[in-house]
């Protein structure tokens, strides 16, 4: 299976080039989402625990207050429910920090409320002693007491160690924030650049069956019944493709039809128009009798109208048999200087009766083509030109040659051709909307069967711009064995 997978409609192409490039960004949706998710994590644990360490410091600090009050009270009172609420506030005291030990992370604090409770679970150990004599317990007491001061030092060290960690923690989050923000932009970046490229996939994978059928309906206007509609893509629109190539096959087969009932009514129009035109002739030339002059004035008529009449009908018939390749080639090495020169002169008389000046800048140059053909492609151009320029005007042609291409070029000085009768000009039987100054009217074949002829040979025909007149340029390869 060499062929490429097709979706089998255009609607299920559409859904999966959708698909495919919202993958991407539904992928860095659930990213960020992720990321998000993470940091909002971390930021909460993150709070809860310098709140939780805040709140423990305040609270540790309350406790040993109550418990220094506690202690001076029973020093002073004597009352043992004093030191009961001494042995509480320690046992509170106790639990406390080892709740904010377990918050920690910190070996500085760590070590700092190691400290302290060993210093408080000294004090507590020396007011509860009651051994000795009440004077040694009373000065043991007093002396235990103004250990609360430095027990009171080291919560306030507490504090500032719990509010630096918060602060360090504070500036972590910010970090870590804005490195998720970067893998963020990153990631985003990545995705929507690959979003991008399966946006221009699908693009060509939907454009390229559009512009086949889109290339294929205009060679069909254009007349263009050879080459086959070929449409790679979805298989609904390739079944469209198959049904325009059928569409051209069958117009090909009505063409060659209509080309051969033209070309068969041509031949037999030719052969009863002959007869008229000979018995035209004869009439003419008195073989029947002496005719007045009003009738050799009449049959004068009839004698040019059937050869203007024979003139069209065999532009008909070289067209269409230029259109359906039904033409023998016989290909031969053409002088196109000597052709020129021969055209030229067959149309000298129309020229001098009306004063237009021929330049000419002719070269020896060679084509490989049909005699016949080629003279008639010049004698078309140059009757053009001799038609649509005015008295007293100029006709060039010019030959100029570079490399092995020949180009011949045939312009007048007339009123030109209009924007609107450019893109028509070759069409067959069009006359265009320009009025010219000869009494006989043209067929409106001559430039498209000059076009066919020269396609034949493997050159090109078409109209050039210019500034006045019309310019008609003709492209042939040189014979392969002249000198460059």
């Amino acid at each position: 299976m060499n062929r490429i997978y097709h979706p089998r409609s255009f609607l299920s192409l559409l859904l999966t080039g959708f698909i495919f490039v919202a993958l991407p960004l539904i992928v860095a949706l659930g990213s960020a989402i992720q990321i998000l998710d993470g940091l909002v994590q971390h930021s909460a644990v993150a709070v809860f625990r310098s709140a939780g360490r805040v709140d423990s410091c305040r609270e540790a600090a309350d406790l040993l207050n109550r418990e220094e009050r506690s202690a001076r009270l029973f020093l002073v009172l004597g009352e043992n429910e004093h030191l009961d609420d001494v042995a509480a506030s320690h046992r509170e005291i106790e639990e406390l920090l080892g709740q904010l030990a377990a918050l920690n992370l910190s070996n500085e604090l760590t070590e700092l409320i190691e400290h302290l409770q060993n210093k408080e679970r000294f004090l507590v150990e020396a007011l509860t002693d009651i051994s000795g004599t009440a004077a040694e317990r009373k000065r043991r007491h007093e002396k235990a007491l103004t250990g609360y001061r430095e027990i009171g030092s080291l919560v306030e060290q507490l504090e500032r160690l719990s509010n630096g960690l918060m602060i360090k923690e504070v500036d972590a989050l910010k970090e870590r924030v804005q490195n998720n923000k970067n893998t963020l932009t990153w990631q985003i970046s990545g995705l929507i650049g690959f979003s991008v490229l399966l946006v221009a996939l699908f693009m060509s994978l939907i454009s390229k069956p559009v512009s086949q059928l889109d290339r294929g309906i205009e060679r069909l206007g254009e007349g263009d019944f050879s080459t086959p509609i070929v449409v790679s893509g979805p298989h609904d629109l390739e079944a469209i493709g198959e049904k325009l190539d059928w569409l051209r096959k069958r117009l090909n087969t009505l063409d060659r039809e209509k080309v051969r009932m033209l070309a068969h009514i041509s031949h037999e129009l030719k052969t009863p128009l002959s007869s008229i035109k000979e018995g035209a002739g004869l009439l003419k030339d008195g073989l029947v009798g002496p005719l007045s002059d009003q009738q050799i004035e009449v049959v004068g008529i009839l004698d040019n109208n059937c050869s203007k009449l024979q003139k069209l009908i065999q532009n008909i018939l070289d067209f269409n048999m230029a259109q359906a390749k039904e033409i023998p080639l016989d290909f031969q090495d053409v002088r196109v200087d000597a052709l020129v020169t021969e055209v030229a002169e067959d149309h000298r008389n129309a020229m001098l009766a009306r004063n237009i000046h021929l330049k000419t800048e002719l070269l020896p140059v060679r084509v490989n083509g049909n005699p016949q053909q080629m003279k008639t492609v010049i004698d078309n151009l140059l009757a053009n030109a001799v038609k649509f320029t005015p008295d007293d005007g100029e006709i060039g042609i010019v030959m100029r040659r570079k490399g092995q291409t020949l180009r011949l070029i045939v312009e007048d000085s007339g009123t030109g051709i209009s924007e609107e009768d450019r893109a028509q000009i070759f069409l067959p039987f069009f006359q265009g909307q320009q009025k010219n100054r000869s009494v006989v009217k043209g067929s409106g074949l001559g430039l498209a069967i000059s076009k066919e002829y020269i396609q034949h040979s493997g050159g090109t025909l078409r109209l050039l711009p210019s500034e006045q007149g019309a310019r008609f340029e003709v492209v042939m390869p040189c014979c392969q064995d002249e000198a460059s």
